[in-house]
């Protein structure tokens, strides 16, 4: 009897546990993205600056399949290269949750961010950052919001309520950049 009682109340912990996270992308799923999230990915030549982007790819990576951030930073005219999840209906109620979670890894600790947009991100130099120090083996890293800073936006404090799009940027330092991105969610 106690058997059958722990086997009906698994799956009822494991809803429990699911329900912690919301995942927006684990390039390991298919599909690997949350319904109406899409990858896009640009670097500052959109915007004059001479940064160079490698077109992100899918590998096998260590234990599991990842998207490749990769190219060149360099500071002078701009100093940035990014890929992003936008939400293609418009904006996402994250404030159910504490903020970004993800797994990553990559050759150089410095200069990550994670740069939110919300509805009140008008320009496009315009986001919320919080920078992030990822290890050379594949870890969950967690960035609460009140680590996300206002860059050029008319509110100081992220409203998560509106969220729009969430970015791995390789930003502000003149170097070579590679990253794997194997998951990114949101938890709790």
């Amino acid at each position: 009897m106690k058997t059958i009682a722990l086997l009906l109340a698994m799956p009822l912990a494991m809803a429990t546990a699911s329900a912690e996270e919301y995942t927006i992308s684990n390039l390991s799923s298919s599909p690997s993205e949350a319904p109406s999230w899409i990858w896009e990915y640009f670097a500052d030549r959109v915007m004059g600056g001479k940064s160079e982007l490698v077109s992100p790819i899918i590998i096998d990576g260590d234990g599991g399949k990842a998207l490749v951030l990769a190219g060149r930073v360099i500071t002078k005219g701009g100093g940035f290269i990014q890929v992003r999840l936008r939400y293609t209906k418009g904006t996402f109620d994250a404030s159910a949750y504490s903020g970004v979670e993800l797994e990553v890894d990559a050759q150089t600790e410095t200069s990550w961010y994670v740069f939110l947009r919300t509805k009140d991100n008008f320009f496009p130099w315009s986001y919320y950052g919080a920078p992030f120090k990822p290890s050379a083996t594949r870890s969950i890293i967690r960035i609460p919001w009140s680590a996300f800073k206002a860059e050029s936006t008319g509110k100081k404090d992220v409203r998560t309520q509106f969220l729009s799009s969430v970015a791995i940027v390789a930003a502000f330092e003149d170097f070579n950049a590679y990253m794997r991105i194997y998951r990114v969610g949101l938890y709790r």
